[in-house]
């Protein structure tokens, strides 16, 4: 039984760490898709404003 525990906690713990990994990939691609990455853009090198839920 603590081995069965064990392994269900790991993952979990592992989901959580794919799900915080993805919503950093998807922030990345709207901070590109929004122009941020330009040194012109009003808003370069801020996250502020993005948000993956549409």
């Amino acid at each position: 039984m603590s081995q069965l525990l064990r392994s269900l906690s790991s993952l979990l713990g592992s989901q959580q760490t794919n799900n915080a990994t993805l919503t950093s990939l998807v922030l990345e691609r709207l901070y590109y898709a929004d122009g941020r990455h330009h040194p012109e853009h009003p808003k370069h090198g801020s996250f502020q404003g993005l948000s993956t839920v549409t």
